[in-house]
């Protein structure tokens, strides 16, 4: 899970949200979002996006269902973006079963999922998860970034000799398909996705790769919503950490070009939709 605290999220977050917003545009479903029963958000954060945007989008929907790993985030957003047709709920989208919260909710005509996958290890658990979470015919929306600035100087510093005793592995903490020597290429990274989503009785319905800059007002805004993510083995000192992370917040500013009004760094996203596949219409084929 990543160690990312609320309110450093939300001086942090009005690139992404931006980058919602375009994905949104983009993004044609085939099912309107009128005749939508109930939505949930995989990855909703502070709730901000949640209550503002899909809210209002969906009108006439009777229940949004919005979900977090971390209690923290989900606590911040009953507190500060509270709806009587929100429910958010803590859930670990790769958790073994699921058959409680079904059993609450029921399955979703539409699943989000914004800024969320790229820190979901087992990227297969959670798009399993996700399409059975669908209904027949139901679609999803996911956006979410390409190995970035974060992870290539954790692994490096994970690496050397220096570090390699102090810091835990990257790859427990990002999506196992980037975890490649070399680093494996964006049409490499695609596939493995298509075929993910396949195997989670799903199909891709549009897929892209969007370049995107994400602007920052500071390089503190930036420093404190990433360098808590990088964690340190059991039994390192303060003194070791506070090192540690001078150093991590040199080589993580390397990455970004800094202006007047703040700094900016290029980041990579994907943005797929899928959607949940009818087996039976599929058989008649």
């Amino acid at each position: 899970m990543a160690n990312i605290y609320p309110d450093a999220y939300v001086q942090g977050n009005d690139w992404m949200k931006k980058e919602n917003l375009a994905a949104l545009t983009k993004t044609i479903f085939q099912k309107p979002a009128a005749q939508c029963e109930q939505i949930l958000d995989v990855g909703c954060g502070t709730g901000d996006f949640t209550r503002d945007v899909l809210l209002p989008s969906h009108h006439s929907c009777s229940k949004i269902v919005a979900v977090d790993v971390s209690s923290a985030m989900v606590d911040y957003a009953r507190r500060n973006h509270g709806h009587s047709r929100i429910s958010y709920e803590v859930l670990d989208v790769t958790t073994t079963d699921l058959s409680l919260f079904l059993d609450k909710h029921g399955k979703f005509d539409r699943i989000y999922s914004f800024f969320c996958l790229h820190w979901i290890r087992d990227q297969e658990a959670a798009l399993k998860h996700i399409g059975g979470l669908l209904k027949q015919d139901g679609e999803c929306l996911l956006l979410f970034s390409a190995p970035f600035f974060l992870y290539r100087v954790w692994l490096e510093m994970a690496g050397m000799e220096r570090w390699k005793g102090i810091l835990c592995d990257p790859k427990d903490f990002f999506a196992d398909i980037w975890h490649r020597d070399p680093l494996p290429s964006l049409s490499d990274l695609e596939n493995s996705l298509r075929n993910l989503i396949i195997n989670s009785g799903m199909t891709t319905l549009a897929c892209e790769v969007c370049p995107s800059e994400a602007y920052f007002g500071s390089e503190a805004e930036v420093l404190a919503l990433v360098v808590p993510v990088v964690r340190v083995k059991v039994g390192t000192t303060e003194k070791e950490t506070s090192i540690m992370r001078s150093e991590l917040s040199s080589r993580l500013m390397e990455s970004f070009k800094i202006t007047p009004t703040g700094c900016s760094v290029s980041v990579n996203l994907f943005r797929f939709h899928t959607q949940k596949v009818n087996r039976e219409a599929h058989a008649d084929i």
